[in-house]
């Protein structure tokens, strides 16, 4: 469903959204346009020049290429130290892990991290595809749920409203088992309602109760990313709240300097004691003859240093807006002046400490997303899961660093007795450790025979 289609909007079931809902939509929609460029709060005169210099969405993707530098993987620990938990162990998180590599699931997460920092929300669907025989993911628009929680804990979901519009081609594809109702042929898409709860699910199409039925998996197949919410609250907030200010005020100076400059470059012939000014013109060569009494003189917008003040105030503003951010400039590649790796790693702490934030956040995301698919396959699929559910997410190192250096650490740490040699593998980023583990051992076994 996108913002624009009113209709559809207009379509929620009955006592499904609150003011605060709308309210929250608003500010979905206030973000996306701001995101998108629309940073000016003043209607644009006729042949006004204006500068847009979108620093916001810059710094929402650069901190999501900060969370997601390169793809995540899973790890599913054994329930216990025998050789068939640990084989099940190992089935499951190759599952897992192929499943997330065959659905992409790299780049949807890539692409949802922008939008959580956009809008402060993100939601995604986790369901059976029986045509493929594997599950499906997809990322919904949160202006498009409705959610109903705990009256004393909000983070306890109860019912979940997705609404979205279809056209009437597409409602026999995705939905081949319904008792769809007659609907009339038109461009327009028709409203379709989804009601969730872990018991129920209901399906309203165009308004007509069209299936209501018992709950196919037994849970509400929405995750649900909240940035940075209250402790008392659902919902997120969104990242450009800090930074809408700055970066309007950075695109109103820079237009001020640039017609400073621009009318600098066709400077203004100043004339004093003059009646008119017919037959007099500014150029090379341009000779003027004033009557007695009379001065001529040019304008220079950038005497006194003029200039000079405006940039000052622009480069205060980019920095209150890093500030802000918590994305210092060397997080760009340009730190100023020559620094240590260990100061270089101290002035993008800042950053650091924002993206460890943020994967706190994302590591909920994946445990309950994980423990859906691996549901999923169990009951429907050809995996042997062995009722595995749990995952540990596996991140990429935030900076880059020296893979010589990691090795030599897991080295040392498995040879003081600190830590396996399956954790190291996995921490050195092998998407499956278990295999690589066995391998290992295969090749030193071959290695020892006579």
């Amino acid at each position: 469903m996108t913002r624009t289609d009113s209709h559809i909007d207009a379509s929620w079931p009955a006592d499904t959204l609150t003011s605060e809902d709308r309210a929250r939509f608003n500010r979905y929609r206030h973000a996306s346009d701001f995101a998108s460029g629309m940073q000016w709060n003043e209607r644009q005169r006729r042949g006004e020049s204006r500068l847009t210099f979108n620093y916001a969405q810059t710094l929402l993707r650069k901190s999501a290429s900060y969370v997601f530098p390169a793809p995540v993987s899973f790890s599913i620990s054994p329930v216990s130290s025998d050789a068939a938990a640990t084989s099940a162990a190992a089935e499951a998180e190759h599952w897992l892990n192929s499943v997330a590599a065959r659905l992409d699931l790299a780049q949807l997460d890539l692409a949802m991290a922008s939008e959580i920092a956009t809008l402060g929300d993100g939601v995604a669907k986790v369901t059976w595809d029986a045509t493929t025989t594997q599950p499906r993911v997809t990322s919904v628009d949160p202006a498009s749920i409705a959610v109903r929680c705990h009256a004393d804990d909000p983070r306890h979901l109860l019912q979940v409203t997705h609404l979205y519009g279809v056209h009437a081609s597409e409602l026999g594809h995705l939905f081949p088992d319904l008792s769809i109702p007659v609907i009339s042929l038109t461009n327009a898409a028709i409203p379709v309602a989804e009601i969730w709860t872990d018991r129920r699910w209901q399906v309203l199409i165009a308004g007509q109760t069209a299936l209501e039925t018992d709950n196919p998996y037994g849970w509400i197949p929405y995750v649900f990313a909240a940035n940075n919410p209250m402790s008392h609250g659902f919902w997120g907030r969104s990242d450009l709240i800090e930074l809408e200010d700055v970066c309007i005020e950075i695109n109103r100076r820079t237009t001020i300097l640039s017609r400073v400059l621009e009318l600098s470059g066709a400077p203004i012939a100043v004339l004093e004691n003059v009646d008119g000014s017919d037959g007099i013109s500014v150029g090379p060569g341009a000779k003027w003859e004033l009557p007695e009494g009379a001065k001529a003189y040019l304008l220079d917008l950038l005497q006194g240093g003029g200039a000079h003040l405006h940039i000052e105030y622009i480069d205060l503003l980019f920095r209150i807006l890093h500030d802000l951010s918590e994305t210092p400039r060397t997080a760009f590649g340009d730190s100023g002046r020559d620094l240590s790796g260990a100061a270089l790693e101290v002035e993008i702490q800042p950053l650091v400490q924002k993206v460890g934030r943020q994967r706190r956040m994302w590591e909920g995301v994946f445990a309950r997303r994980n423990r859906m698919l691996l549901d999923l396959e169990e009951r429907f699929g050809t995996t042997p899961i062995a009722g595995y559910r749990e995952s540990t997410t596996i991140w990429p190192a935030v900076l880059p660093s020296d893979t010589d250096v990691a090795v030599r650490n897991a080295v040392a740490r498995v040879g003081a007795g600190i830590q396996s040699r399956r954790s190291a593998i996995a921490d050195l980023g092998h998407l499956d450790p278990d295999r690589e583990l066995q391998r290992i051992l295969d090749e030193t076994s071959d290695a020892n025979r006579p």
